[in-house]
């Protein structure tokens, strides 16, 4: 049975995208803009209800200040859209980055979600899922490692026109210039593997008709529409 409906609840900002360099500078500049490379938050309503990703800015900076500034701002997007915390069953999260979990507490009523490997090393009651595993109607996991070696994102059966999958990715895919690209983010210090990160960006190219990223709002997957038409091109008649 497909998903109820999918909404973007905060868009994710990245401070490095994929056409350009790591360098201090840039960095600097887009701090002093604002951009605190938070994750996007997806909120999906099934049988259950689900948030994908809690999102955290300036993850950096861990003084009561920035916590309870990303808390109130959650709490303030949620509620633009009629949501409240306890509203939520389920937070799925795809990695185990403070800028996609660190505004977990604001959950503490729900069931928490992550692939197995994530979940074995948490220190609270996190259940872990597995490859291919469906968690709610129209919602399924698939493991995408690269970024992290036990990365994880998920598929969502929708119906509009036609029906349509939905991968929200986390960083298996970045934002849609490292889509645009085909380049995965491999700054971070736990970064398991290029081959596989490649792989898992392939997998999602490959499955969805539409991506939410890690960071950035939702975009269609034309690499798969590409390759539909070039196999309408070959049916002969």
């Amino acid at each position: 049975m497909p998903v109820k409906s999918v909404t973007i609840i905060k868009e994710g900002t990245i401070c490095i995208e994929a056409f350009e360099k790591p360098k201090s500078g840039i960095l600097a500049v887009k701090e002093f803009c604002g951009v605190g490379s938070g994750s996007t938050v997806t909120y999906v309503e099934s049988d259950v209800k689900i948030i994908v990703d809690t999102g955290f800015d300036f993850e950096n900076v861990q003084d009561m200040g920035n916590v309870e500034r990303n808390r109130r701002n959650l709490i303030f997007a949620l509620s633009s859209f009629g949501l409240k915390p306890e509203d939520i069953d389920v937070v799925f999260i795809t990695h185990w980055h403070c800028d996609h979990f660190g505004n977990l507490d604001v959950f503490n009523h729900s069931k928490i979600l992550a692939s197995e490997g994530v979940a074995k090393n948490r220190g609270f009651d996190c259940k872990g899922v597995r490859d291919g595993e469906e968690i709610a109607d129209g919602v399924s996991v698939i493991y995408t490692p690269g970024h992290t070696k036990d990365h994880a994102s998920l598929l969502l059966e929708v119906l509009g026109r036609s029906k349509s999958i939905i991968a929200v990715a986390g960083d298996a895919v970045v934002s849609p210039s490292y889509y645009i690209l085909n380049k995965v983010w491999n700054y971070n210090g736990d970064f398991y593997s290029m081959e596989a990160a490649l792989e898992s960006m392939r997998k999602i190219k490959e499955v969805s008709d539409y991506i939410i990223p890690g960071h950035g709002n939702i975009f269609k997957n034309s690499e798969k529409k590409e390759s539909e038409n070039k196999q309408t091109k070959n049916i002969k008649i």
